[in-house]
């Protein structure tokens, strides 16, 4: 019947450029999409900038039984002196654009990109 039994070389190489493709596409979606900085907020106001690149614990002026801890790339609540606790149970966020709040002390734990190598704001 004289169908073609083996793949030509254009075909092979058509094939070899799809799956290359779709390698690349796939590693350009799949890194991380974590935050370079951890922001919190008093309402609407930034009141501190830490880098994630750096593990370590803190508080924020006139906040003290707020703890929040810097740990492997992310951020969270560690403590707080709220009843409900939700803010410490968020647990630890690390990409974009993640957030955690505490309702009671009208804190916002946000992570955020950034290149301008600013390690604290405060207002």
């Amino acid at each position: 019947m004289g169908g073609r039994s083996f793949a030509s070389k254009t075909d092979i190489f058509v094939s070899l450029a799809v799956i290359l493709l779709a390698a690349a596409v796939y590693m350009l979606f799949s890194r991380s999409t974590g935050g370079s900085y951890a922001e919190i907020y008093n309402g609407n106001t930034v009141i501190k900038r830490v880098s994630l690149s750096a593990d370590q614990t803190f508080t924020v002026d006139g906040y003290d039984n707020v703890v929040f801890e810097v740990k492997d790339g992310a951020a969270a609540f560690k403590q707080s002196d709220c009843p409900d606790k939700i803010c410490v149970r968020t647990g630890y966020i690390k990409n974009n654009g993640q957030s955690a709040v505490c309702l009671p002390n009208r804190l916002t734990l946000r992570i955020v990109s950034g290149n301008d190598g600013a390690d604290t704001y405060t207002g």
